[in-house]
C-alpha cells in the first residue's frame, strides 16, 4: 500500500514509483520530480498515460530500452511508429508481432528473426499481419504438430511437408492433419 504524500514533504520521493504515484495522488504533471520518473520506463510510460495525456519526451529513450513499453506507447500515446523503440522491440517475438499487426499494419522486418523464433507467433504473423506464408518462420512452426497443422490449414490451406515429421510423433494432431488436410487433398478440393 502506498502511502500518501503531500507538498509538504515532496522531497522524502526516493523512487519513480513514488514520483508517479504522488503525481497519480494530485491529478497533474509534476516538473520537478520527472527527471525521477524519467528513469523508469514502466513509470514513465503511466505518467505519459495517466498524468501527461501525451509524449513524455524527456523519457522517451528511457521508454525506448523495453520491447513491451516501447510497443504500448507507441499504440496509446503517439498512435503510430516509434522509431526509438524499434530496436528494443524487435528484440520480442511478442512485441514485434504485436508492434506490426496493431501499430504499422504490415510487415515489421526488422522483428522476423525474432517472430522466427517462436512458433505460435510465426504463425499468428503469418495470418494476421502477412496474410501468406512466413518462410523465416517455417523452420520453428515445423516443430510444432498443433502449429504445422494451423498453418497448413489457415496459411498454406494444404499440406505443410516440413512439419509432417512432427505432426506424425502426435497421435491428436496427426488425426487432425489426416482428416483436415489429406482427406482435402485426397479428394482434390
Amino acid at each position: 500500500m502506498s502511502k500518501k504524500i503531500s507538498q509538504k514533504n515532496i522531497g522524502d520521493i526516493k523512487t519513480p514509483y513514488e514520483a508517479y504515484n504522488y503525481a497519480y495522488q494530485i491529478g497533474k504533471p509534476v516538473p520537478e520530480l520527472e527527471d525521477l520518473i524519467a528513469e523508469d520506463p514502466e513509470w514513465s510510460y503511466h505518467y505519459a498515460v495517466d498524468i501527461i495525456g501525451g509524449r513524455f519526451e524527456k523519457a522517451e529513450n528511457v521508454i525506448a530500452q523495453g520491447p513491451g513499453y516501447s510497443c504500448l506507447y507507441a499504440r496509446d500515446i503517439i498512435g503510430g511508429k516509434f522509431e526509438e523503440g524499434e530496436k528494443a522491440i524487435a528484440q520480442s517475438s511478442k512485441w514485434s508481432y504485436r508492434y506490426a499487426k496493431s501499430i504499422i499494419g504490415g510487415r515489421f522486418e526488422e522483428g522476423e528473426d525474432a517472430i522466427a523464433q517462436d512458433p505460435g507467433y510465426s504463425y499468428y504473423y503469418a495470418m494476421d499481419v502477412i496474410k501468406g506464408r512466413f518462410e523465416k518462420g517455417e523452420n520453428v512452426i515445423a516443430q510444432s504438430p498443433e502449429w504445422s497443422c494451423r498453418y497448413a490449414k489457415n496459411v498454406i490451406k494444404g499440406r505443410f511437408e516440413k512439419g509432417e515429421k512432427a505432426i506424425a510423433q502426435d497421435p491428436e494432431w496427426s488425426y487432425w492433419y489426416a482428416k483436415n488436410i489429406n482427406r482435402k487433398r485426397k479428394k482434390g478440393v
